[in-house]
């Protein structure tokens, strides 16, 4: 077996998310009126836990931290996990504690809306995830940071210098939430220790408050990012490597609901750094999962195995323009 074979651990912690989702509906209703809908599921969420969703689906190895309720939802959702097959060691149920949770629902020709109680997530401060969890040469995702707003940087940084240490590439991955007075650029420190950062293009602006997007890159990589991915949803990516400047398109897919497209993207990096791809390729095939994550209700129900989206690759062409940093 040659190392491109060898399957390399993955632990994604962070968010642990139960989504309700709607189908589309024709329209919001009215106060006080009722509008049936064709159906209401329930799935896993949440950025970290949408990412392993989506790497699973793929065929990883991949083992997920962080906290839930011992309630209803906690106990749906674990058994889900576990149905999975996901390594759930990390995942620690608080003694009466609520499960995060979102509610998301689109009118026909509109975005998405969202409604979200996060639960032990408004305390979690990461203390509770044993070192012992990150993967000698595998890889760490840090997902949702910025959202849970009482996470322990200090313990983080400490997290992730571990991780170095063990020879495992770090993934970071925000959520800027607008009203939970946590500041953007509290996640600058962390960077020195990320090889692959993806913030979305307004993430990037409040983190750097640079309008550019090759400003912001280069911001971002003088903080310490290895590669910068800036995500600008249907207008494609900018990346940069620190060598060369990555404007990237997007495919053509029909779309369902575009709810996780972002999280389905970072499971593409993730699969693609596990076989040391190039920049280049890390950004396609990061982008066809995107793509097929919009194809379906829910944030990762539309991935499908890794040898499809192989297929999908060989298949399509997305509009790409490499230039070298200046």
């Amino acid at each position: 077996m040659n190392s491109i074979d060898q399957p390399k651990r993955i632990l994604c912690l962070g968010d642990l998310v139960v989504d309700i989702f709607s189908s589309p509906l024709p329209r919001l209703p009215k106060p006080g009126e009722l509008v049936v809908t064709q159906q209401i599921a329930v799935f896993p969420g949440g950025n970290a836990l949408n990412t392993a969703v989506a790497l699973r689906r793929l065929g990883k190895p991949v083992a997920i931290a962080g906290s839930i309720g011992d309630d209803a939802l906690g106990s749906l959702l674990l058994q889900r996990l576990q149905d999975l097959d996901l390594d759930v060691r990390g995942v620690y149920q608080e003694p009466g504690g609520t499960t995060a949770s979102t509610f998301i629902l689109r009118a026909e020709g509109e975005d998405r809306r969202f409604i979200s109680a996060l639960g032990v997530g408004n305390y979690f401060t990461g203390e509770s995830i044993s070192p012992d969890l990150i993967p000698d040469n595998g890889i760490v995702l840090v997902g949702g940071y910025l959202k849970l707003p009482a996470w322990n940087d200090k313990v983080l940084i400490d997290f992730l210098r571990q991780a170095r240490k063990r020879n495992s590439k770090v993934v970071l991955n925000v959520c800027v939430v607008r009203n939970n007075g946590v500041d953007p650029r509290r996640c600058l420190p962390l960077l020195e220790y990320v090889d692959v950062f993806v913030p979305n293009e307004d993430e990037a602006r409040s983190i750097t408050g640079e309008t550019q997007l090759a400003r912001q890159a280069k911001v971002l990589r003088q903080a310490g990012a290895r590669l910068v991915v800036i995500t600008r949803g249907s207008e494609g990516l900018y990346a940069d490597d620190g060598a060369q400047a990555v404007t990237m398109g997007i495919f053509q897919v029909p779309v369902v609901d575009p709810s996780g497209c972002g999280d389905c993207f970072s499971a593409g990096l993730l699969a693609a750094l596990c076989r040391d791809q190039d920049t280049v390729s890390m950004l396609k095939l990061g982008s066809a999962v995107g793509a097929y994550g919009v194809t379906a209700l829910g944030c990762t129900n539309g991935v499908p195995p890794f040898w499809e989206v192989e297929q999908f690759l060989g298949k399509n062409t997305l509009p790409i323009s490499v230039c070298p940093v200046r």
